[in-house]
């Protein structure tokens, strides 16, 4: 589907756009920060006008942003975009249209874990015995973490994660890496601030027990219930 058509098929049907965005919840730690707005007009066919945002304190982080994603489902299925070109007109913002659009498969919510309660990945290594890293973000069917170096894992293997719930709650999984980011050369070529150029990125798959998906999903819910929160209340923390 062309962006215009797909965004003219929103404003027809007055229907929602979640954006995602940069968020400082803690100084110098940024997280993906959610939201919904509408579009109230196309202009020309190449620019939209944003309002309607919700929580109304959005608009204020919004504009503080170079770029942000917008993502949204027509008949069926989800796209998602860069959304560029911010032009802030009171309780509006005026934005560009995107040159194209990308489907998005996935089926679950995603969030951050916080930098004061992070939520910890234990697994075992035969070189290093247990090692533990810190989870990037996760959902309730995986996650992804970094680490200083490669590490040694088998095709499937059994992974712990405490949770900072219940007093550090902790569960296993059987998982599976799914994909493995080295970041040779300089941070601007890897894109990602927070990653070192050592670094590598693992992503997993994760096969939790059901009662264990339960716990996982109460805390991914209510994680992002705090993360809103903190928009909705303008908090920027700093120490």
């Amino acid at each position: 589907m062309k962006p215009l058509e797909a965004f003219q098929y929103l404003l027809d049907h007055n229907q929602p756009i979640i954006l995602t965005f940069p968020f400082e919840e803690d100084k110098g730690h940024v997280i993906t920060g959610t939201g919904v707005c509408h579009i109230g007009k196309i202009r020309g066919g190449s620019r939209i006008t944003l309002f309607r945002f919700n929580p109304k304190t959005l608009i204020y982080h919004l504009k503080k942003c170079r770029s942000f994603h917008a993502n949204f489902e027509i008949k069926g299925e989800t796209y998602f975009c860069a959304v560029e070109g911010l032009t802030v007109s009171g309780s509006a913002i005026i934005v560009d249209i995107p040159i194209s659009l990308n489907t998005s498969f996935r089926r679950f919510l995603r969030i951050e874990p916080s930098l004061r309660s992070p939520v910890i990945l234990h697994v075992y290594t035969p070189q290093d015995g247990t090692v533990s890293f810190p989870v990037k973000d996760i959902t309730e069917e995986g996650l992804s973490f970094i680490a200083r170096s490669q590490i040694a894992l088998e095709n499937t293997f059994m992974c712990g994660l405490q949770i900072p719930i219940d007093s550090g709650l902790v569960i296993f999984s059987n998982a599976t890496v799914v994909y493995k980011i080295g970041f040779a050369g300089t941070d601007k070529e890897a894109k990602k601030p927070d990653v070192l150029n050592e670094d590598i990125l693992y992503g997993l798959a994760l096969f939790p027990h059901t009662k264990d998906v339960e716990k996982l999903r109460s805390y991914i819910v209510n994680r992002n219930l705090e993360i809103k929160k903190k928009i909705r209340e303008g908090v920027q923390r700093k120490k």
